[in-house]
């Protein structure tokens, strides 16, 4: 098996179809179909079935693509420092978070440090949590930023501040009156929450179910911005961090603190087995501050 096949084993598996895969690789489709075939007689058993004319990948498959995954982000990385080298920048910071630190707090810190390293180029990317994890764990990504990242033992979790889950609600809610909201509170209202399995979730659950209410969310969502925009759209209340809720976009809803209090640490993510650059840890500090002053004016 060389890294041409795998690459182009890799493309099928990132589009689902050859012909994805034959535009992404500016090959023919029928050069990708004769490539897989000619890979599945060497790795000696079948990559994808063909059902109901889909493409689906074999759970043989979706083991290879787990192994190999390592060796394309450390092409992406090669791949961004040779355009970096070309394009004459004279220092680098990737930057990752996810899709709620970058909307709230990201852009204050960018902005601060761009003043202070008007040279530097910046890179961000906005990430689901656990894709946000591995860009720092592979070396993709120099830094990163996230709410509730759990434990990772490859990897330096720094502390930057614990958040506040608050409920939002519209401002016509009977919700809006009270000074605080609880699980009994909630009982019976249409509750968007973040997605089960996640550590958040769990705690919310927890809380519900001391309370002895049943915790019943009726849609739950990846990206807790997402749940701010549908109370927006006058259905149900959410269950989100503090910062999302008072970013700004959401003006029209009213924020109340949840009890019993679940605190959202919020943690600056970095490399264990390899150094950290200046750059990097002036960034974590320029966050650092400047979220320390967002959250002070939240809570003022």
């Amino acid at each position: 098996m060389n890294l041409r096949q795998l690459e182009i084993f890799h493309a099928v598996m990132a589009s689902g179809t050859t012909v994805g895969a034959a535009e992404a690789l500016g090959m023919s489709q029928p050069a990708v179909s004769n490539a897989i075939r000619h890979l599945e007689s060497v790795v000696g058993f079948a990559l994808f079935e063909r059902i109901s004319n889909r493409l689906v990948a074999t759970e043989e498959a979706k083991l290879l693509y787990a192994r190999a995954e390592p060796i394309f982000q450390l092409q992406q990385t090669v791949n961004q420092s040779a355009a970096d080298i070309k394009a004459g920048h004279i220092g680098r910071i990737r930057v990752v978070a996810t899709s709620e630190v970058t909307e709230s707090l990201v852009p204050m810190a960018m902005r601060e440090f761009l003043e202070r390293f008007p040279e530097v180029f910046v890179v961000l990317d906005t990430k689901p949590l656990h894709n946000v994890l591995e860009a720092v764990e592979a070396g993709i990504a120099d830094v990163g930023f996230a709410i509730d990242p759990g434990e990772r033992h490859s990897l330096i979790l720094q502390p930057i501040d614990e958040l506040r889950t608050v409920c939002v609600c519209a401002a016509d809610s009977p919700l809006s009156s009270l000074p605080f909201v609880t699980p009994q509170d909630l009982a019976r209202e249409r509750l968007i929450c973040p997605l089960s399995g996640t550590r958040i979730a769990m705690l919310l659950e927890e809380a519900f179910r001391k309370s002895a209410i049943p915790y019943e969310p009726k849609v739950e969502v990846r990206f807790l911005n997402a749940a701010a925009r549908i109370v927006q759209e006058g259905w149900g209340a959410a269950l989100l961090d503090e910062v999302t809720a008072t970013s700004g976009h959401y003006s029209d809803l009213t924020v109340l603190p949840f009890e019993p209090r679940i605190p959202r640490p919020l943690t600056a993510i970095l490399p264990r087995n390899h150094a950290v650059s200046r750059h990097s840890r002036e960034f974590v500090k320029i966050f650092t501050l400047t979220t320390g002053t967002r959250i002070a004016e939240i809570r003022s």
